[in-house]
């Protein structure tokens, strides 16, 4: 009998509740594949922005990149069933098993929690990129936009362990969260420029990071380029209303090893965030609502084939 596996997918586009999950075949592997039960997905807004159609495409869709679990079975002879991994730029990974490639995995660290090791890579790389794009020297002063999300508690930890000064916003529910953290917070909202000037006390920005995509994000970062200020984002709808060079993000091994040292040094926090699989269309409306503190991902501890892949305990 063939087996089955759930997965979240949206068969139109629109709100969170076109979300549906659905039982698929399993197929059969080709070469060089790992299929991986999943144990905890990380989830990302370009999903939900996906999801809502903001970028055209076709449906139905499929969600979720980066993920941690366990090897179910490969073809590729550097990972074995039963290996611990963690996953990145996979294809519906919001799913029981996920099918990717060895390139595209790395060992789970023994210490590093299930839940955070599924929304550590994709965050965590993505900000190594953003701040890889830029050239700053220790004592700069830099701004970053949504500064309490997932990317942005990630972004805001790494650029302080490189030496740079952290102005980050958010609502006001996070000022004090961020404030925990070492970043100097400012409410966004009508008056940014000016509060940003008063946190920055008379230093010049060096650049400014959008994960927000709003227009008032957006038009800072105009004003700040004029002054001389590095900007860029890491989202389209800036790139597309204000030109802001938009950062491509190359996950990789070495990337995520990186990461990992910053970790172990103990100079990087994630702050997680779970939901089980099944509410996953809640998942969605939490990123719709774009005030989210830390890392939100599905706890997929009920996946009954990590029952099969190891001990996942």
């Amino acid at each position: 009998m063939k087996q089955h596996y759930r997965v979240a997918v949206a068969r139109q586009f629109g709100a969170p509740e076109v979300i549906s999950i659905e039982n698929h075949p399993v197929q059969p592997l080709a070469a060089g594949e790992v299929r991986v039960a999943v144990r905890a997905a990380g989830q990302n807004p370009v999903d939900a922005r996906r999801r809502a159609g903001n970028f055209g495409g076709q449906v139905p869709l499929v969600f979720g990149t980066e993920f941690s679990g366990i090897v179910h079975e490969s073809k590729d002879p550097g990972w074995a069933a039963g290996d611990e991994v963690v996953g990145w730029g996979a294809v519906g990974a919001d799913a029981d098993l996920v099918l990717t490639s060895g390139d595209k995995l790395a060992a789970k660290p023994k210490e590093l929690p299930w839940a955070v090791a599924g929304g550590l890579s994709g965050a965590g790389q993505t900000s190594l990129a953003a701040l890889a794009a830029l050239e700053l020297q220790p004592g700069d002063v830099i701004l970053v936009h949504a500064a309490a999300g997932g990317v942005g508690s990630m972004l805001v930890q790494l650029a302080m362990h490189q030496g740079l000064v952290v102005i980050g916003t958010a609502g006001t529910g996070n000022q004090e969260y961020l404030r925990q953290l070492g970043v100097l917070p400012v409410v966004y909202g009508p008056g940014l420029s000016e509060r940003v000037a008063q946190a920055a006390g008379g230093r010049a920005i060096a650049a400014s990071i959008d994960l927000a995509g709003s227009m008032e994000a957006g038009d800072l970062a105009r004003e700040l380029v004029s002054g001389g200020a590095q900007c860029i984002t890491l989202v389209p709808e800036t790139w597309q209303s204000h030109g802001l060079p938009l950062v491509s993000v190359r996950a990789s091994a070495q990337r995520f090893a990186e990461l990992m040292r910053s970790y172990r040094d103990g100079g990087l926090q994630l702050q997680v965030n779970t939901l089980e699989f099944n509410d996953v269309v809640k998942a969605h409306r939490q990123m719709d609502a774009k005030h989210s503190r830390g890392k939100l991902v599905l706890e997929m501890s009920d996946n009954p084939y990590l029952a099969n892949s190891g001990d996942a305990a």
